[in-house]
């Protein structure tokens, strides 16, 4: 879905999320893997103070309390994503929704477990590294690891008359998502991971070890070291490409105003 006519930056930008978070919820794979996630820790749930972090349309914090949840505090800085929130959860007096960035939550009682979904297909390139800025500390952060892997292939299997290899040369040094079909295409080695508390903004990866004139990259999201989802199985994750023009690789995050800029460049 793309907005196609011109809007204020600020409305566009709000629009923009709530097309992402629906996006999302048709990721039927992912949210359920997110609830199944909730459901596992529900002793840490039962009559506990619990967060939901860019609560959305409201379904875990929905998830949460019926898992007795003493008390759930929905996140939500989007105005239109906390009004389809708000129809969602008024008829939970366990559920205090808050229009707020959650940088400037600062709750009374400590917090048991947040729940948060904040990555972007290349891990840190949604809103992951706010979770560097909190006012409080959950005991249990859900999910709490995540990788971005990366793989090499040969462009011959994958290129047709329309992604032709001469459509490739000119994308050297471009990330695409979702430009070939990942199917069957497994991923290979890890290039960056976040948990709680090891949040990285920079990494080099030399990848001299892997054949293929084609690179590739996609997320892989745990809690307690059961795989939650990835890209690939969950669609809204989808693979993300560019032609291989080296064998060593840097990537950047730098935070921006919304969400995080991405920074790829090839130097050997």
């Amino acid at each position: 879905m793309d907005i196609v006519n011109e809007l204020a930056p600020d409305k566009f930008g709000e629009a923009d999320d709530l097309l992402t978070f629906v996006s999302i919820y048709d990721d039927h794979k992912r949210l359920a893997g997110y609830q199944q996630m909730l459901q596992e820790n529900e002793q840490n749930i039962k009559g506990q103070v619990c967060v939901d972090a860019g609560c959305g349309f409201g379904y875990l914090s929905e998830t949460m309390v019926k898992l007795g949840a003493q008390k759930v505090y929905a996140i939500e800085v989007n105005p239109h994503l906390y009004q389809i929130a708000h129809d969602r959860l008024k008829k939970y007096p366990q559920v205090e929704l808050i229009h707020t960035d959650l940088r400037n939550f600062k709750p009374a009682e400590s917090i048991a477990v947040m729940v948060h979904e904040f990555f972007g297909q290349m891990l840190y390139d949604e809103d992951l590294l706010i979770l560097d800025s909190l006012k409080f500390q959950p005991r249990v952060f859900l999910p709490d690891h995540a990788v971005l892997m990366a793989g090499c292939t040969h462009s011959i299997d994958l290129v047709d008359e329309t992604i032709s290899p001469i459509v490739l040369q000119q994308l050297k040094g471009v990330l695409v998502s979702g430009l070939f079909n990942d199917r069957d295409i497994s991923l290979q080695f890890p290039v960056i991971e976040w948990s709680p508390g090891k949040l990285i903004s920079h990494c080099e990866c030399d990848i001299t070890a892997h054949k293929g004139d084609l690179l590739y990259f996609g997320i892989q999201i745990y809690h307690q070291q059961k795989r939650i989802c990835q890209s690939g199985i969950c669609h809204n994750w989808s693979y993300v490409w560019t032609p291989r023009d080296g064998n060593v690789f840097i990537l950047d995050y730098l935070p921006e105003e919304h969400g995080t800029e991405v920074y790829f460049y090839w130097i050997k």
